[in-house]
């Protein structure tokens, strides 16, 4: 006999993704949740976190649930949805984003497919290795996104591609692609960085992103904005309605009667022309 066995793989990386959404996130949140459910096999979801509570609270509810890693998604206005990645629970990092242009699988009907529970191969744009905030978001979006090599729910190859590109403004472009044949699969959505944290939701402020403006900011300026174009507007209305009034006042001279400026002496004729002056006056 031989004394070679087989041994089974070792399943070294053991960390455990949450994913957890907030109370109050539209449809459109839910939906992405599930495709990245679908995505990556490695996650375990609790149920909706509510927004009274301190988001460092997240890390003790990690820890009851024996995970490492915290992929949050929040909802502020029933407008804007934030999306928090913890890489250690323990020690951090992590991020926060504000994400644009979320686009679903369903939503989108694209043509391209992979299955359930496989791996992904992370795409970086090589902007990513030229800036200290963009290198330490890399090292982040790995450990959030990666499904763990030989894990229990995920099959052993690769049929798509999780790409994350940067665009002019700084904005990272997340698409998903099948592979080989590089059709989308979706989903897809934007991050704007807003902050990048020491410590797990929380601690020193390693960078902050100075072209981030809040979004209730933003609003709150177009609303000023349009209040004093409104303003405005009704200065400019009522300045045209005294102009009017003025030029009503101005009596203006009869032409006609310069022309034919003679006596009247038929009394059916100055009744007449009484009436008309009546009349004239009245609507000045």
């Amino acid at each position: 006999m031989s004394d070679t066995t087989s041994v089974k793989p070792e399943w070294t990386d053991r960390a455990r993704l949450l994913l957890v959404l907030s109370r109050g996130v539209p449809a459109r949140i839910r939906h992405l949740a599930q495709d990245l459910k679908s995505l990556l096999p490695h996650v375990h979801a609790e149920p909706k976190f509510p927004k009274k509570e301190s988001v460092e609270v997240l890390n003790e509810v990690a820890a009851l649930a024996k995970c490492q890693r915290i992929l949050y998604i929040e909802a502020r206005s029933q407008i804007d949805s934030y999306l928090w990645i913890s890489s250690d629970i323990s020690a951090g990092p992590s991020a926060k984003f504000l994400l644009h242009n979320i686009h679903t699988m369903a939503e989108l009907s694209l043509i391209g497919n992979c299955l359930k529970g496989t791996r992904a191969i992370l795409s970086f744009d090589a902007r990513f290795e030229k800036e200290p905030h963009f290198a330490l978001l890399k090292r982040m979006l790995v450990d959030i996104f990666h499904v763990p090599k030989h894990h229990p729910r995920s099959k052993p190859f690769f049929d798509h591609v999780m790409s994350f590109g940067i665009t002019a403004d700084g904005r990272i472009w997340v698409r998903v692609y099948s592979y080989p044949s590089l059709e989308e699969i979706g989903p897809r959505f934007v991050l704007q960085l807003s902050r990048i944290f020491n410590g797990s939701f929380g601690g020193e402020i390693l960078y902050s992103n100075p072209d981030f403006i809040n979004p209730r900011a933003l609003r709150r300026e177009k609303r000023l904005e349009l209040a004093v174009q409104s303003k405005a507007k009704n200065i400019q209305k009522e300045k045209a309605v005294k102009h009017q009034l003025k030029l009503r006042k101005i009596k203006k001279p009869d032409r006609l009667g310069e022309i034919f400026n003679e006596e009247i002496k038929n009394p059916k004729a100055k009744k007449l022309m009484e009436q008309i002056d009546q009349e004239m006056d009245s609507d000045e």
